[in-house]
């Protein structure tokens, strides 16, 4: 089989994470039990994904000039991901402040920091990975304007584009003509136009292949123009999701460029996700393929 091939256009943060009882409510002070720096951010975690499930990935972004941008790119490398697209900046590396309680639960502020210097001419810059990749992942922790002409590049070279909408906002109407599949979780799903109580009517129709909405322990829902099927979730301990998401990308992407049928592919990354949350950390807590072959061959959906 051939190497599949995997572009990612987005953020690379370091991780700033504490382990609580109980997420603090507004105002208020808990002592938290443990806390670690690791890498992060939504593309850098896609990226690495893919890359232990045994794509050949290229990551575009940017980072600072400093330790953390250093550690960042360190890191990519030892997963043999191709860091030649990510530039340096004056402007600090982007850090998420990450609190974890004891149900695995998180809630995560984002500071985007250089993340925000990749710019279209970048992308220019770059165009030749457009043309030498299988599949284009995206989200949303870089400019929106980024974004559209990653959109763009990918349409014009006809490859087939995944993007996650993370963090939730609103996008440009144009993109959902373009995008082959949309995945938000729920909360997402419903910024954007769809609900759960009339089956995504609304947004479905929008996308131009499928809409897969990521439910947690409620599965996943694989959404079309024409018939909507519920996929349900592996059974597993939850330690820690603050990686899921990521880790459900990047499976979904390398099971796609392996040329799977959607389904398939929702279901080898439901097990890649299923394998994240029983680990501590986001990049920390990505599976090999190895573990994930194991997993599959002895758990049933």
């Amino acid at each position: 089989m051939t190497t599949p091939g995997i572009l990612v256009v987005g953020s690379i943060n370091m991780d700033l994470v504490s382990y609580s009882e109980r997420i603090p409510s507004v105002g208020e002070t808990v002592l938290g039990n443990s806390f670690n720096t690791v890498p992060g951010g939504k593309g850098a975690n896609q990226a690495v994904a893919a890359a232990r499930l045994g794509a050949k990935v290229v990551m575009l972004g940017a980072v600072g000039k400093d330790q953390y941008g250093d550690c960042l790119l360190d890191s990519l490398k030892e997963d043999h991901i191709d860091t030649s697209g990510i530039k340096r900046v004056p402007t600090s590396t982007g850090v998420a402040l990450i609190n974890v309680d004891q149900r695995g639960n998180n809630q995560i502020v984002v500071v985007p920091g250089a993340n925000f210097e990749i710019t279209e001419a970048d992308l220019s810059e770059w165009e030749q990975n457009f043309v030498t990749t299988d599949v284009v992942v995206l989200q949303l922790e870089i400019p929106i304007k980024t974004i559209d002409k990653a959109i763009m590049l990918s349409v014009k070279h006809g490859k087939p584009i995944i993007l996650n909408p993370a963090p939730a906002q609103p996008l440009p109407k144009e993109w959902f003509s373009y995008v082959d599949y949309l995945v938000p979780n729920e909360h997402e799903a419903i910024l954007l136009g769809g609900s759960p109580d009339n089956d995504y009517v609304t947004l479905r129709k929008e996308v131009k292949n499928s809409l897969i909405v990521t439910r947690g322990e409620k599965g996943v829902t694989i959404a079309s123009k024409t018939e909507m099927v519920n996929v349900p979730a592996y059974r597993v301990q939850t330690v820690d999701t603050t990686a899921a998401g990521d880790a459900f990308i990047g499976g979904f992407s390398v099971a796609l460029a392996e040329r799977k049928g959607v389904k398939e592919a929702v279901k080898f990354a439901s097990a890649v996700a299923a394998l994240s949350v029983g680990k501590e950390g986001a990049q920390t807590s990505l599976p090999y393929r190895q573990e994930v072959e194991n997993f599959i061959g002895g758990h049933q959906l």
